[in-house]
This record gives C-alpha cells, structure tokens and sequence, in this order.
C-alpha cells in the first residue's frame, strides 16, 4: 500500500509540473513547436508521464497480487 500512495503522489505531481510548464509557457509566450503541431506536443506533454504512471501503478498491483499468491 505504501507503494501504491508513492505512485499516486508522484503522479499528481508529474501531471501539476506539466501543467504548470505548460502554463508558464503560455503565460510568457513560448510556443512549443510550429502552430500546427503546439496542440499536439501539448497534448504528448499531458498524456506521457500519465500513461508511465498508470503502467507503473499496474505492475505495483500485479506485483502484490503475486506476492499474495506465493
């Protein structure tokens, strides 16, 4: 369970860190990448450290369930 806080806590805080770079870039004028593909690279920006979390959170649960089993 310890783990399981560990991972939701850096999740939170992976997913806070983007939106704030993301906003401060806004905020300053920073474009990150061509007007055509900005939205995208925002989006990937939102979308990697949460799909790396949510794997990481998964195999936390598959681990215990196997350390349970044996």
């Amino acid at each position: 369970m310890k783990n399981t806080k560990k991972l939701i806590l850096a999740n939170v805080f992976a997913l806070l860190a983007v939106v704030v770079f993301l906003t401060l870039g806004n905020t300053f004028g920073i474009d990150f990448g061509s007007a055509t593909t900005s939205l995208l690279v925002k989006a990937l920006f939102l979308l990697i450290p949460q799909v790396g979390f949510i794997y990481l959170y998964w195999m936390s649960l598959r681990s215990a369930e196997e350390r349970n089993i044996a």
